[in-house]
């Protein structure tokens, strides 16, 4: 279903009355809406729920080169408002990049929200050890060479060295690069402090992208945050293998904000 230029999941089931809470779903990076339908799925007689491609992603059209997530919480702010979510307070769930732009909607619109869920939520800076920050300041030293050179000779290093030592999700970003590296720089503590709606903090135990350390920090800096790490859970399984203990920690979160 297409909606305001956003390509939105519909689960099997909706709910039918409408006391029951909406719920807005956001993906990871390098994902679409249909990696939360079978968690969406265990809500659908509970709440309204709401699963779209984020901008980018999937069938919905990208924001501006190099957007940020700040970017795609107004542009979700947008969308819910025009479809008329905005108004009833939804609930946002977002599973790694999807926490990234929930913790930037809270911090801005929250009288919008009803509470956020981050599940292996991202957004803080890896504490590393000295030897790794001195490997990645000479690799970038290296990259910058690469640009050079290739400017001054017309040569191809920099495709090369990015081959050679980029991740996965950059070499595969195509058009989404600028964002990705815009996304990945950014350091969300000033704005998880200026969150003051409930909020659910999920972390696999087993997590190596986002580690259960980010979910303490989180709930160091969010007033009103509760922490649980699944035990035996990473980064991604705990959205499919772990989709029960994720089902029962949100249905005791809404619960609890129930108004």
């Amino acid at each position: 279903m297409i909606e305001s230029g956003w390509k939105f999941h519909t689960p099997a089931h909706t709910a039918g009355t409408q006391t029951q809470p909406d719920i807005v779903w956001l993906h990871g990076w390098g994902q679409t809406g249909e990696s939360l339908l079978p968690l969406a799925r265990l809500f659908s007689h509970q709440a309204h729920n709401h699963v779209p491609d984020l901008p980018g992603f999937g069938q919905t059209p990208m924001l501006h080169e190099g957007a940020s997530s700040a970017d795609y919480a107004d542009a979700l702010y947008q969308v819910l408002n025009k479809l008329g979510i905005g108004t009833r307070r939804p609930v946002l769930i977002g599973h790694s990049f999807g926490a990234r732009v929930a913790i930037r909607f809270a911090a801005r619109y929250p009288e919008s929200l009803g509470g956020i869920v981050l599940i292996a939520g991202a957004g803080l800076k890896r504490r590393r050890s000295l030897g790794f920050r001195l490997r990645a300041q000479a690799l970038r030293m290296v990259g910058k060479s690469a640009r050079l050179l290739d400017s001054l000779f017309k040569s191809n290093l920099q495709t090369a060295f990015r081959t050679r030592f980029g991740s996965a999700d950059y070499r595969n970003a195509g058009l989404l690069r600028g964002t990705l590296v815009s996304v990945v720089n950014e350091d969300l503590t000033e704005q998880a402090q200026q969150v003051n709606v409930p909020t659910l903090l999920i972390y696999g135990a087993e997590d190596d992208a986002t580690p259960p350390e980010f979910g303490e920090r989180y709930k160091s800096l969010i007033p009103d945050a509760t922490l649980h790490v699944l035990q035996g859970f990473g980064h991604l399984d705990v959205l499919n293998r772990g989709a029960w203990q994720c089902q029962s920690l949100i249905e005791g979160f809404l619960e609890r904000i129930k108004p």
